[in-house]
């Protein structure tokens, strides 16, 4: 065998070069799926969002009468701490006859309950950029992580989920849906 002296160590550097851009590789694939792991959770909390969010939807159409009580209700849940404390009576009980306002405030406490479970919290407020409305219509909210929402009796502060105009805030972490 003859051996050139100036080629020592060359196979060395050949098999260097190539785990290197073996490992470049490898943390771009990483990145890939930390990436893919933090979309698949941000469309699971969209989605339970949707379906807690419909689900109080479609409480309200089925209250025709006590329609106008949602909103109060929901909204004195918005700023909760801790798991709600049931209202009474609970209209879970068949043999309960509820109030349509009293159905109202269980379904908003439900609703909220839920959000809070998972992290969330729900006000309804007017939906935003339809002031010339002849009839108001209502939207309900849904937040988390470090988007906020705030809600007083009278009004609910959605501006970090989107501006007055309908539009979403970049980055913000909220649902909206239209009530009725």
């Amino acid at each position: 065998m003859n051996y050139n002296k100036y080629q020592a160590g060359v196979g060395l550097m050949e098999v260097l070069v190539a785990l290197l851009l073996l490992a470049i590789g490898v943390l771009g694939y990483v990145a890939l799926q930390l990436r893919a792991i933090d979309a698949s959770s941000e469309a699971l909390t969209k989605s339970q969002g949707i379906l807690i969010l419909r689900g109080l939807a479609e409480n309200i159409r089925a209250n025709g009468a006590g329609q106008a009580n949602y909103a109060t209700a929901v909204r004195g849940y918005t700023s909760i701490t801790a798991t709600p404390t049931a209202p009474t009576p609970s209209c879970f009980n068949p043999s309960t006859l509820c109030t349509p306002a009293q159905m109202a405030n269980y379904d908003a406490y439900n609703a909220a309950k839920s959000a809070f479970e998972i992290g969330m919290k729900i006000t309804m407020a007017e939906c935003p950029g339809v002031s010339s409305a002849p009839v108001k219509r209502q939207c309900l909210y849904a937040a988390w992580d470090n988007t906020t929402i705030t809600a007083t009796s009278s009004a609910a502060d959605v501006s970090q989920c989107m501006s007055s105009n309908g539009i979403y805030v970049n980055t913000a972490r909220c649902l909206m849906m239209e009530a009725y």
